[in-house]
């Protein structure tokens, strides 16, 4: 915990330099927001989980009004958002077979974005998504339990959120939000935590925008199609161990942009077992339902890409054209990021699921043409 308390404090003087900077101040707003569950679950119906969650958020928000790129505009996009997420879980606990103190503290620092939905001088409604990573402090490692498997987690969030100006600084918050964590199957169990909170707070705005401050700028140049080829490798984690199988994972696909923000795309999926099932070596080799009899698996998958500059958000939902698996799997989802670093190369971070089940979160590249 001391380690993990020294890490977090790294992005937290980061982001308090950033607020006290002359030049953010005339761009930027901060954000806390006290938070109390309305309810909490597992992806595993099995583990019913009761207790209340309290947690608090500091958010700071780059305002994007002024001067915004080609896909800011498209979006309306209000702020560029760092998020500070704690959760207080000492209260969480499964109804049948509880530990004691099996659930401890989270701590979350997330990347996302404020999207207006309505908006006038003293009153707005946004909606806010966000990822990024979570420091679980209790885990099956440190006190058996079945939900967390990891310290280090993959979060998402996304929140309703609504303000009213109390004057030219000051507005006061509220609204909804979902918080999901889990370690992409890195770690086994990982069923992941799922907390809805409502919030009550305070924002504090440097300098209000509004739209006399918008700067226009020419409309960009947008490369209709374009044809992917990657690979990505990753593990996943052996049941109630720290051991791992790893999997390589091979696409190709046809991407068509539709504007700034949106692109549809159609591909290949092609997954490499380095270990395939063996019954007569069961808790070695399981990998629920990503558990296959062949060292490939091959699937055909559609969907949208959203896009923010050089960086996308992947979202694809795949049907198997080849998959001998030791369960009834016959689609799949796959979601992730990845970014440009040049006109033809992105690096790509990308999760293969099953249901609501992860199979394993792999890292590589796309060579883009």
């Amino acid at each position: 915990m001391k380690i993990a308390g020294r890490f977090l404090l790294i992005p937290l003087i980061i982001f308090c330099i950033q607020v006290l900077s002359a030049k953010a101040q005339n761009n930027a707003s901060i954000e806390f927001t006290p938070q109390v569950s309305l309810t909490r679950f597992s992806a595993n119906p099995i583990n019913k989980l009761s207790g209340q969650v309290y947690g608090a958020e500091l958010v700071y928000h780059r305002n994007t009004i002024i001067n915004p790129a080609a896909w800011m505009r498209e979006l309306n996009l209000k702020s560029i958002d760092v998020i500070f997420n704690y959760k207080n879980m000492s209260r969480v606990k499964r109804v049948y077979q509880p530990i004691e103190k099996e659930f401890g503290d989270s701590y979350g620092l997330l990347a996302g974005i404020t999207i207006p939905l309505i908006s006038s001088n003293h009153f707005y409604i946004d909606v806010a998504p966000s990822f990024g990573g979570l420091y679980a402090s209790k885990t099956w490692y440190t006190n058996g339990n079945p939900i967390i498997g990891a310290h280090l987690n993959f979060a998402s969030r996304i929140a309703l959120k609504t303000g009213i100006a109390l004057n030219d600084k000051i507005d006061l918050t509220g609204g909804i939000d979902i918080l999901h964590y889990s370690n992409a199957g890195t770690r086994v169990p990982n069923n992941g935590m799922n907390v809805v909170s409502a919030e009550l707070g305070i924002k504090y705005n440097f300098h209000r925008l509004n739209s006399n401050d918008t700067v226009t700028r020419k409309a960009d140049f947008i490369k209709k199609h374009q044809f992917d080829l990657g690979a990505n490798v990753g593990r996943r984690g052996v049941y109630q161990s720290k051991e791992g199988l790893y999997k390589t994972g091979l696409y190709a696909g046809y991407n068509y942009r539709l504007s700034h923000v949106w692109a549809l795309s159609a591909g290949i999926d092609a997954v490499y077992y380095h270990t395939i099932y063996d019954p007569n070596r069961n808790l070695e080799t399981y990998q629920s339902n990503a558990s296959s009899f062949k060292r490939w698996r091959v699937g055909v998958a559609v969907g949208p890409d959203f896009w923010m500059g050089n960086l996308a958000a992947m979202f694809k939902y795949g049907y198997y054209v080849y998959y001998d698996s030791l369960n009834p799997v016959k689609t799949y989802w796959t979601t992730g990021f990845k970014y440009k670093t040049t006109k033809w190369l992105a690096l790509q971070a990308k999760i293969y699921v099953h249901k609501t089940e992860a199979d394993y979160l792999g890292f590589g590249f796309l060579i883009t043409r």
